[in-house]
């Protein structure tokens, strides 16, 4: 089965090698580690940050609720992937997609639907907005560019990332869900985060 928009993510991906400046900066951004460690800094800012003891308390929920919707999103691409096969990732159908690959990023051998990467980074934007949509902004910047970098290293296709980003979201409104069925647990962990110092 070939993705339905191989020709848009053919298109972005041609656009590699045109500019050594971008290629580096998309290479940079495709990497396993500057936008998971971002988001991680900025859900650690948000953590501690705030002055206002009411702001700081909402946050913490809203990192909370990100932190678990980044597991349950990470959770539901791995049962959909053990169970469903879509299509191959970009570079597994073109030569000249692969050398831009190896070039900008590496050649993964997981599934390429749903993207993993846009489920972890919408998963954890969407928890933190349902309590501080503005703190949230930061976060849904860097799982863009992120998702972004990929396509132009023919590692996703446009559509992948959708799934990501829809499989986070879900998973998102199902943590924010889980809190408040559970909603004792996160009040009584701040609680006792607070006595040890790290809330």
């Amino acid at each position: 089965m070939t993705a339905p928009d191989r020709e848009i993510s053919e298109w972005i991906t041609d656009l590699a090698g045109e500019c050594s400046f971008v290629d580096d900066v998309m290479s940079l951004l495709a990497t396993d580690f500057f936008v998971p460690v971002s988001i991680s800094l900025v859900m650690l800012f948000l953590w501690f940050g705030a002055s206002d003891p009411v702001q700081r308390v909402k946050n913490q929920y809203g990192v909370m609720c990100g932190a678990a919707s980044l597991g349950i999103a990470c959770g539901v691409v791995a049962i959909f992937n053990a169970n469903v096969e879509m299509w191959p990732r970009p570079f597994e159908e073109d030569g000249g997609i692969r050398e831009v690959a190896n070039t900008i990023f590496y050649t993964p051998h997981d599934p390429s639907f749903p993207a993993n990467l846009a489920a972890i980074a919408f998963g954890a934007a969407m928890g933190v907005w349902i309590y501080n949509r503005k703190a949230s902004i930061p976060i849904f910047l860097l799982g863009a560019l992120w998702a972004i970098s990929r396509v132009y290293a023919g590692v996703h296709y446009p559509l992948d990332i959708l799934g990501g980003a829809a499989s986070g979201i879900v998973s998102a409104f199902f943590s924010y869900g889980l809190l408040k069925i559970f909603w004792p647990l996160p009040k009584i962990g701040l609680w006792l985060g607070r006595k040890v110092y790290v809330a």
